[in-house]
């Protein structure tokens, strides 16, 4: 009896010491082991759907005022200097697009999408720059399809040959003296009515 036991105890020690059996076993056990970590883990997690940013609204743009009612507004966008948004000196071909539509905005009084010359005109003495060139040759200019009048489209397309041209060093910006030379005659100043006229040097 006592040998039988020794022997069964022995078979025992042998099949525990098996790499091949305790493989099996670890195999066995992985299942309930992974089962019980998961369950563990759930006891500390709320349940339910992950939260969801909520989305903000949109950035509104200022509206521009109309040059006729606001022109203190909107003459820096007719200087080299209001344009010049970063103060580098130099004004882009995007700093001088973004002027534009603003203007555009600001001259189309009634706010239909489209200028006319009474709304240029207007917008013009209002800023002091009606210069040498009038609206209505202005307009034609740009006019691509003969309407007598202007979308922004055609506005936007006008303001970059414009500002082509007056690159005269194609560098894709322009200094102040390509921009004075180039405005000298579209934008050319006026005096202001409360402002006394110049004297001739004699």
């Amino acid at each position: 009896m006592r040998k039988a036991m020794i022997s069964g105890q022995s078979a025992g020690l042998a099949h525990a010491s098996d790499p091949r059996r305790r493989g099996r076993l670890a195999l066995a056990a992985a299942p309930a082991l992974a089962l019980a970590l998961l369950l563990a883990g759930c006891k500390d997690k709320e349940t339910g759907p992950a939260p969801v940013d909520e989305p903000s609204a949109p950035a509104v743009a200022t509206p521009v005022p109309a040059a006729v009612t606001d022109p203190s507004a909107i003459r820096p966008l007719a200087s080299f200097a209001g344009t010049d948004t970063d103060s580098d000196g130099k004004v882009s071909s995007a700093e001088y697009a973004a002027a534009a539509a603003k203007l555009f905005e600001a001259t189309d009084a009634n706010k239909d999408g489209t200028i006319t010359v009474a709304e240029m005109d207007a917008a013009r003495e209002a800023l002091h720059t009606t210069g040498m060139t009038s609206s209505e040759k202005l307009i034609a200019e740009a006019d691509s399809d003969g309407d007598d009048k202007l979308t922004l489209a055609e506005f936007v397309a006008n303001t970059n040959a414009r500002f082509e041209r007056f690159d005269t060093n194609a560098d894709g910006v322009l200094s102040v003296a390509e921009w004075n030379a180039g405005h000298e005659v579209v934008l050319q100043p006026v005096p202001s009515p409360s402002a006394p006229a110049a004297k001739p040097r004699k």
